[in-house]
């Protein structure tokens, strides 16, 4: 019988030995189960992905926002081209400097425009041009080429051979309406990509604070584990004392 409590007592002791090293290195670390273990990798990894579609969202955001200042910019221009096919009606009246000058101001207007349509880009890249432009941002976490956002602006075509105010008139109103049919492409796009940054965002989020609750120890129950574990062993240690004892004594009846 003694030799059964002994056992029992030293298994104990090893098992609370064993609870308290957990219960230590959970409270050290603060982490309730290994940083490397399957099921915690793989959210997140989903995590990660998700924060590196909304990172190539941002990006295209980023792209629109600089196309819409230079679309404010070519509207801008093309308000005042407009003014100066008005102000050449009154040729009659004009005199030919004055014809001269208007002439002068609508080619440096339609010069600026084609250049303010070349020179837009986003590193280094395209967002405008004479045209249509296509880029495809990898916005879905999955990777592959599904599911991904497709991003058009309409072609501008180029107005830098008009250079007499008497033309300005019908190229501002034909300008007019493509800048409309680009600035509606932007404005969608911007739609879209920002509600895909918003989900992907989110799911990021919500996947590293599922990974992080699942890692993370909770403190005050492993320090009651700790607690009830040490007095488990000293329990244990003391029930193997009294065991050894039992068995001296009865060495001692016998000798």
């Amino acid at each position: 019988m003694a030799q059964d409590l002994t056992t029992n007592a030293n298994l104990s002791s090893q098992l609370a030995t064993y609870r308290i090293r957990e219960a230590i290195r959970r409270i050290s670390t603060g982490r309730r189960i290994g940083s490397n273990t399957t099921p915690l990798n793989t959210i997140r990894a989903e995590s990660g992905s998700n924060y590196a579609a909304s990172l190539n969202i941002n990006d295209a955001l980023a792209a629109l926002n600089v196309t819409q200042v230079s679309v404010d910019e070519i509207a801008a221009l093309n308000t005042r081209l407009a003014e100066l096919g008005l102000l050449n009606t009154n040729n009659s009246l004009l005199s030919t400097s004055d014809t001269a000058a208007l002439d002068k101001e609508t080619a440096s207007i339609t010069s600026a425009i084609d250049n303010i349509v070349a020179s837009t880009k986003y590193n280094n890249n395209a967002t405008l041009g004479t045209s249509n432009i296509t880029f495809t941002i990898g916005a879905n976490p999955n990777g592959g080429s599904s599911n991904q956002l497709s991003i058009t602006i309409g072609g501008i075509s180029s107005i830098a051979s008009v250079t007499a105010a008497s033309n300005a008139t019908s190229t501002a109103s034909t300008l007019e309406t493509t800048l409309g049919s680009v600035q509606g492409q932007i404005n969608g796009a911007t739609n879209a990509a920002l509600a895909r940054s918003n989900v992907t965002s989110t799911v990021a989020s919500i996947k590293e604070a599922a990974a992080n609750n699942i890692e993370s120890a909770n403190l005050a129950r492993e320090t009651a584990k700790l607690t009830k574990n040490i007095l488990l062993k000293k329990v244990s240690q003391s029930l193997v004392a009294q065991a050894n004892n039992l068995n001296y004594d009865k060495l001692d009846l016998l000798s």
